[in-house]
């Protein structure tokens, strides 16, 4: 058995048994020293089999190792670590070092992480996994030469929060053990198989300690974005450590990195990619680790250095408010954002999006993955009352309209005249005089398309309750079509028109077929679902009558009122529905309009969009049996709302399970498992490779 100890940050072995227990009665190790006798798993050293309890003596020197700092006299020997594995590239060790620490910290983010830091295969030359004791001591006396740190520097004791840099313009907290507890076994699903994913890996999921990480304190991501827009920002990664030597351990022997130079307070590890390298740098502080890079290589370490020496009295938990108050929220995942740097980035990086009104304001996002339900949440505050655009909620009487059973349901109240406001100054502008709103239009019978939309006043609400489906059997034995029946036989022959029996007598006597006539617009029609809905907006009257004179406007409600549905004004409302809810529009109401929750819904946000998915797979749709269609079948319905009638704008997304016991990270997991699973057979098929059941 060759086993290999840990101790004070240096790596000792291997030594036989015999030899580790003779080192501890001299008391050059002790028990707690980490050690790792089965080339994967470090323990206390106590914990070895056959290894003897000390008896107290008078220590003496250090093992016929080579001592730190000093090069051996005797033969090398070569140091192979247990668990590292052979010869390999620098992104090699990338993916093991974040992968390893990835899997806790990030969570649903592991397998982005490990492609992010893996690098090109062929971006540097090839590291020897077995270094000889003399040259780990040379980097071990590089170490120890560095200058003393101040008392004052040691003594310093900053949360992780107080760190924070003052110009970050977006945090990101991730609280892996709340993720782990809901979802360790989703997660380790999604995982890539060996070699891909090392047993370092799944053992850090089943317990993130074994890393010397402490997942019971949030992990966090703070950004400051750069100047130069053209840049990713600059920022880092940082966590709670357990055991910093453990932590130090994972490193070095998995990674295979060289020892770290001391800092002022901190332990600093060389770039994966060397000075030159964008990569990501680690820092080791007395219970933490920072992960830190920016685009600009020589300005990495001074990004580390601003983290890793922090004055709390400047960080950014004490210089904004907004992120002070967000700070003591408790959510899964959650990203807070502002000041004007960040929406300068935004808007560089989305085509032409103007978020200049943003300006001065923040916001977060939020995301709980709860037993029953998923929700997510964003809230906007902004410096001006300039975005404010809805109404906050809906009305009585448009929510008297709106079905509680309804399969989908759609709706906005918003004000619409400072709605195109926005739209002419931010959208309609890019085209010019191409699109005029004060224009005269003939067929609107000289009115302006703005006269149009000012016959509305801004509340929408659109329900379909029920969706009837073609019978194409139906179609196919119309009268002047040939019955499809007789082909039966020969599904894929050429149908006997001989065979066939004419509906009516030709024009010549009984013996003659007329011309088969088929009307392309009536078989479309006929071939179309057919829902049932009813549909509800707003209007000023007096302009409505207006518009509705207008020709093309009146010939369209003529038609639609000649294929069965009913329009009618009443109570300020343009109503339009299908022959179920006929009685509605005479009433002004549903005979089960929405109610508790779901009525507060509507109440509480001026936008909503709700899907129930029971009725919709009940149209047959063609949704492939088995994994995709069970994942649907679980879910209750998907709700979409916001709320912009204040300056602090919300918005909702909820995800409703019909279990309401089981947690929905599970199901998202599963989800985007099946999701990878179909995209690898896609891709697959697309280079010609059949895969298994195709």
């Amino acid at each position: 058995m060759n086993i290999y100890i840990h101790k004070d940050g240096t790596q000792y072995g291997p030594y036989t048994l015999e030899q580790v227990n003779e080192y501890l009665q001299q008391g050059s190790f002790t028990p707690q020293d980490q050690a790792c006798h089965d080339g994967q798993n470090w323990t206390p050293l106590s914990q070895v089999p056959g290894i003897t309890q000390p008896v107290p003596v008078q220590p003496v020197a250090a093992p016929a190792q080579t001592q730190p700092g000093k090069k051996s006299k005797s033969k090398q020997v070569q140091a192979t670590s247990p668990a590292q594995p052979a010869p390999a590239t620098k992104s090699k060790k990338k993916i093991i070092i974040w992968g390893s620490v990835g899997a806790v910290v990030l969570i649903g983010l592991i397998v982005t992480l490990i492609a992010i830091f893996s690098g090109d295969d062929d971006a540097g030359t090839k590291v020897s996994g077995n270094a000889s004791v003399s040259e780990q001591n040379e980097v071990t006396t590089n170490s120890e030469s560095a200058p003393s740190v101040p008392a004052e520097k040691k003594s310093k004791k900053l949360t992780l929060l107080e760190r924070i840099p003052p110009d970050s313009g977006a945090v990101i907290f991730i609280r892996a053990n709340d993720l782990l507890e809901k979802g360790r076994d989703d997660i380790a699903a999604l995982l890539p198989p060996p070699p891909g994913i090392t047993p370092m890996v799944k053992k850090a999921l089943e317990d993130p300690a074994s890393l010397g990480i402490d997942v019971s304190v949030p992990v966090q991501i703070h950004l400051i974005p750069n100047e130069n827009t053209n840049l990713s920002p600059s920022g880092g990664l940082a966590g709670k450590l357990s055991d910093k030597e453990k932590f130090m351990t994972t490193l070095e022997l998995l990674g295979g990195l060289e020892a770290p130079v001391q800092k002022d307070g901190y332990l600093l590890y060389k770039g994966l990619g060397g000075a030159n390298s964008s990569d990501p740098q680690i820092a080791v502080g007395s219970d933490f680790f920072f992960v830190g890079g920016t685009d600009i290589p020589s300005q990495r370490e001074q990004c580390i250095e601003k983290f890793m020496t922090a004055d709390k009295y400047d960080g950014l938990l004490n210089t904004d408010k907004s992120f002070a108050g967000f700070s003591k929220e408790e959510h899964d995942i959650s990203v807070w954002f502002g000041g004007d740097s960040i929406f300068e980035k935004l808007g560089s990086d989305i085509e032409e999006l103007n978020l200049d009104a943003l300006k001065g304001g923040s916001g977060n996002l939020t995301l709980n993955f709860e037993n029953g339900e998923m929700v997510g949440k964003i809230n906007i505050e902004a410096p001006s009352n300039e975005m404010i655009y809805g109404k906050g909620g809906f009305s009585e009487e448009i929510l008297a309209l709106a079905p509680s059973d309804a399969i989908l349901a759609f709706g906005f109240a918003f004000d619409l005249s400072k709605f195109m406001e926005m739209a002419e100054k931010e959208i309609l502008s890019e085209f010019g005089d191409e699109i005029n709103l004060d224009e005269p239009m003939p067929e609107l019978g000289d009115l302006t398309m703005r006269d149009a939309i000012s016959a509305f006043t801004g509340e929408f609400l659109a329900s379909i309750t029920d969706i009837n489906m073609p019978d194409l059997t139906a179609i196919g034995g119309a009268p002047g079509v040939p019955d499809m029946d007789a082909a039966k036989e020969n599904p894929f022959g050429d149908v006997d028109m001989d065979a066939v029996d004419a509906p009516f007598p030709g024009p010549d006597g009984p013996g003659e077929n007329p011309p088969i006539e088929i009307d392309p617009a009536s078989m479309l029609m006929g071939a179309m679902p057919k829902p049932e809905f009813i549909v509800a907006a707003s209007i000023d009257s007096t302009k409505w009558l207006k518009l509705k004179a207008a020709p093309p406007l009146a010939m369209g409600i003529g038609l639609a009122m000649m294929q069965g549905y009913t329009i009618a004004e009443k109570n300020n409302f343009l109503v339009i529905a299908s022959k179920d809810h006929t009685e509605a529009v005479a009433s002004g109401s549903v005979s089960s309009p929405v109610s508790g929750p779901a009525k507060a819904s509507f109440k509480e946000n001026d936008f909503i969009l709700k899907m129930n998915m029971a009725p919709i797979l009940e149209l047959g749709l063609p949704i492939p049996s088995g994994g995709p269609k069970e994942m649907l079948e679980g879910i209750s319905h998907l709700e979409i709302a916001s709320n912009s009638g204040k300056t602090q704008g919300t918005g909702t997304f909820r995800l409703v399970l019909n279990d309401k016991n089981k947690n929905s990270l599970g199901i998202l997991l599963q989800m985007a498992k099946m999701i990878m699973v179909i995209e690898q057979k896609s891709s697959l098929l697309d280079n010609g490779i059949e895969t298994e059941g195709e």
